[in-house]
């Protein structure tokens, strides 16, 4: 099923293709007393039912929700379920984002955030040349990562900085020719260093966040930019944004 052109108003002209990479491996489901996946399950409802008070980002933005652990799935909005992703099958997997009803997440298995990442890679370029060839104004797709962890192998090893070269290069290539944007946000026990070998400019550490907040930083980050905004100047600008957020949660904290 196609959803071009379903929930879009005709007062914008330009399709914003966001690609959303859900960390839901093991370590998602801790601590025990109140894990991680709950509040982001809890979050997506909460945020995607909100949206429609968003009149910018509800006539411009289709989503395409990504989750990895054990293995890589996508949401697709057919069965309304997650599946693994088949080769050309972008067109029917980008929902308006106010017709986003996320399904709930569980975690379980390893984190294999490399071939989530290539896979959402190669949907984004699928999706933006098929609106290119449909004649649909279209923006770079914006490709958002949410991970507590580090990237393992099929075996659950930590993978060493050299396995992320060649994922790393594909996204500083892609982003080089505007063919997307790729920012990476580290939550609760992510490891950082490992992450900004994959995304050196583009990896913002949000620890404590709610991770409602940190969906209202993905997107009005994605709204904010310039068609033709330098993708390092758009990830300084959620590097900044993200790094007064978290100062003013530490604020709000230290005042209860």
């Amino acid at each position: 099923m196609s959803v071009d052109g379903i929930g879009f108003g005709s007062g914008y002209e330009e399709r914003q293709p966001v690609l959303l990479l859900l960390d839901t491996s093991a370590s998602m489901g801790r601590p025990v007393d109140q894990p991680r996946i709950a509040e982001l399950n809890h979050a997506l409802n909460r945020w995607f039912d909100g949206v429609r008070a968003q009149e910018r980002l509800r006539t411009r933005v289709e989503v395409c929700l990504l989750t990895f652990d054990s293995a890589v799935r996508v949401y697709d909005p057919g069965p309304g379920r997650l599946v693994p992703v088949e080769e050309g099958a972008a067109d029917r997997l980008f929902v308006p984002v106010d017709s986003m009803r996320p399904p709930a997440l569980r975690a379980e298995g390893l984190t294999r955030l490399t071939e989530a990442v290539e896979t959402a890679l190669g949907l984004a370029h699928d999706r933006y040349r098929a609106l290119q060839r449909q004649r649909v104004p279209v923006r770079r797709p914006f490709v958002w990562v949410l991970t507590d962890g580090a990237p393992s192998d099929a075996q659950g090893r930590p993978l060493a900085a050299e396995a992320l070269a060649g994922t790393a290069g594909r996204v500083r290539r892609g982003e080089a020719r505007g063919e997307w944007v790729f920012q990476v946000i580290g939550v609760r026990g992510a490891d950082l260093p490992m992450l900004r070998v994959l995304a050196p400019k583009a990896t913002s550490p949000l620890a404590d966040l709610d991770f409602g907040r940190i969906l209202d930083l993905l997107f009005q980050s994605t709204d904010d930019s310039s068609p033709d905004q330098d993708a390092d100047l758009i990830h300084q600008q959620v590097n900044d944004r993200a790094a007064r957020l978290a100062r003013m949660d530490r604020l709000e904290r230290d005042l209860r």
